[in-house]
């Protein structure tokens, strides 16, 4: 089953010789469980593409699919809710609340959407992300690599469809940033968690079960 699927994406800015196409027609697919990087320089529509993915801005063309929905058909309301139920995401800030403690975090969305909190997979989450000791500490006490591990934590709770991760290691030394995609690669294989990771790092990228290279707004390979 396909989790995602990307139509013809075209996200352009401007006009006439002011024109920039940040994405220019890209359309791939993405497989329930699968795990995949997206590569590409600086300024090559990674950024822009996971915006696109996760309904954070509007398209100038070209349809988004999860699972079997098109999030373009979607109301204002409509597109805030599914995102919540159906995609998570994890930043390369943490965007952490920071007078909320780690359960409190991890659970908020959940509640946002007066929904009821599974404990025991929540558990079961702090236990393989490593965060069972830190469940009531505050954000400024855990470590750069400890606040990431609850953002995807956080990112995991609602059981979404898709998790889109921009970059998600930037902040983070090499060593830390190593074990956080390790536990992502874990988690997507344990929960059969669909992930699509935007990163610049080539090394980073080998660790998914596939990549899409993104150059100028086009897809350059996916392999």
């Amino acid at each position: 089953m396909k989790s995602l699927r990307a139509e013809n994406l075209k996200k352009y800015y401007g006009a006439g010789n002011n024109l920039v196409k940040a994405l220019d027609g890209i359309s791939f697919s993405v497989d329930a469980g699968e795990f995949v990087a997206v590569v590409g320089t600086s300024g090559s529509g990674k950024s822009t593409l996971l915006h696109m993915l996760g309904g954070l801005d509007t398209l100038t063309e070209g349809k988004v699919w999860i699972e079997h929905q098109d999030i373009s058909q979607l109301s204002k309301d409509e597109l805030t809710i599914f995102r919540r139920r159906k995609i998570g995401f994890v930043f390369q800030s943490f965007n952490l609340l920071p007078l909320q403690n780690v359960y409190e975090n991890i659970v908020l969305p959940i509640q946002l959407d007066g929904q009821k909190v599974d404990e025991e997979y929540i558990q079961l989450i702090l236990e393989t992300l490593g965060l069972a000791d830190k469940k009531f500490e505050m954000p400024n006490n855990l470590s750069g690599g400890q606040q990431q591990r609850v953002a995807i934590a956080r990112a995991l709770a609602a059981k979404p469809a898709i998790i889109l991760a921009d970059e998600p290691t930037g902040n983070l030394d090499s060593k830390t940033a190593l074990d956080v995609l390790g536990l992502l690669k874990f988690t997507s294989k344990k929960w059969h968690q669909t992930i699509v990771m935007i990163t610049h790092n080539d090394d980073f990228a080998q660790l998914a079960d596939r990549i899409i290279r993104l150059e100028d707004g086009k897809l350059l390979g996916d392999d």
